[in-house]
């Protein structure tokens, strides 16, 4: 059995990102530069939530590709639906980047938005969206 190089949740996300269905724009300003994903769910935390909750052990690359495999199952929706993820530039994204309107989810939310955080994440986008836009 081969030893984890990297840690658990990085094989996770290498896996996921081979599903992103990330957009052309940022959903807020529209610029085409600098583009990033995000989940409105963040997915370590709630990887580390669904090990607690299973008992999952992971030390081997075996297991943590069985385990991943299951989890992004079972949390697909969750992953990499529409709904539940956005495309962002990286000033929208992380506030840091090319000056625009507004600032950056992450610097809201911080760095790691708590997963009870996802439905006002969603309205935050929404709003800055309609901001950007001149929009009430």
């Amino acid at each position: 059995m081969e030893e984890l190089k990297r840690f658990p949740i990085k094989y996770v996300r290498d896996k996921v990102k081979s599903q992103y269905k990330k957009a052309t724009e940022c959903f807020i300003c529209g610029s085409k530069e600098e583009l990033e994903f995000h989940h409105y769910n963040t997915i370590t935390l709630l990887f580390d939530k669904w090990l607690k909750q299973t008992g999952h052990s992971i030390s081997t690359v075996e297991e943590i590709e069985r385990v991943r495999d299951i989890f992004i199952e079972e949390f697909k929706e969750l992953l990499v639906s529409p709904e539940q993820t956005v495309t962002l530039c990286k000033f929208h994204h992380t506030g840091n980047g090319e000056a625009k309107k507004g600032k950056g989810l992450h610097k809201v939310y911080g760095k790691a938005p708590a997963l009870i955080t996802a439905a006002k994440q969603q309205r935050w986008v929404l709003k800055q969206r309609n901001r950007y836009y001149g929009v009430d």
